[in-house]
């Protein structure tokens, strides 16, 4: 009878110590996910701030190349989507602390400019056009076709934010369609192939030569 509550004793002691082991494990991984959370979203803000700042002052009318669009683009193909916070927060800090706006609550440009790229890659992988690597080789289709396609839909949005806003004050903001279109979409285009390609041809390289544990895996957009 003693041997039986012995072997009992030392059954329930050693479930509690499973049970124990098995929680530290589940925290461990839930920090190890947090502090990841934590970086990737330091990194992306950090990363869209300093493309803003170099690539200057923004104008109603368009820029000749706009290299932050890019930058979104490259921190959602990094990191995924669970970054939009952080890019909506650098988005808007950087239209205040570079372009003189003022902070007036959620700004419908800043969520465009947030959520087109989003929208790019969501219909990349629609049309299964989402693996930007074939081994070793960079698909140029892919790269492209996501340019173009986060250019469009930027543009078009900003467009219908801008018309929007313009109404009602045809002396203060007036939109030339044609100009307008025109000049985001080749702005557009250009910021994110030049901040794509230099990411695919330089960074990426540079992280598989010197740290290849650190080399961002292809589905982490999907």
């Amino acid at each position: 009878m003693n041997k039986v509550k012995v072997l009992n004793t030392l059954s329930y002691y050693r479930h509690r110590g499973f049970k124990s082991d098995v929680g530290f494990l589940q925290t461990l991984n839930l920090d190890k996910t947090m502090k990841e959370f934590l970086y990737q979203n330091i990194i992306a803000f950090l990363v869209v701030i300093f493309v803003t700042f170099i690539n200057g002052q923004a104008y109603i009318s368009g820029n000749i190349i706009w290299l932050p669009i890019g930058a979104v683009s490259l921190c959602y193909l990094l990191f995924g989507f669970n970054i939009f916070i952080a890019v909506f927060l650098a988005i808007t800090m950087s239209s205040i602390w570079f372009h003189d706006a003022s902070f007036t609550g959620i700004n419908l440009l800043h969520l465009v400019g947030t959520f087109s790229p989003l929208l790019a890659i969501a219909s990349m992988k629609f049309f299964k056009l989402s693996n930007f690597f074939d081994g070793g080789r960079l698909v140029f289709q892919h790269l492209l076709f996501l340019a173009i396609l986060t250019a469009l839909y930027n543009t078009l949005m900003k467009f219908f934010v801008y018309s929007y806003l313009s109404l009602g004050k045809p002396d203060d903001l007036t939109i030339n369609a044609m100009n307008f279109i025109t000049n985001y979409l080749i702005g557009d285009v250009l910021g994110c192939l030049a901040v794509l390609f230099f990411a695919a041809l330089v960074v990426v390289p540079g992280i598989r030569y010197f740290a290849p544990k650190l080399v961002p895996a292809q589905d982490k957009a999907k």
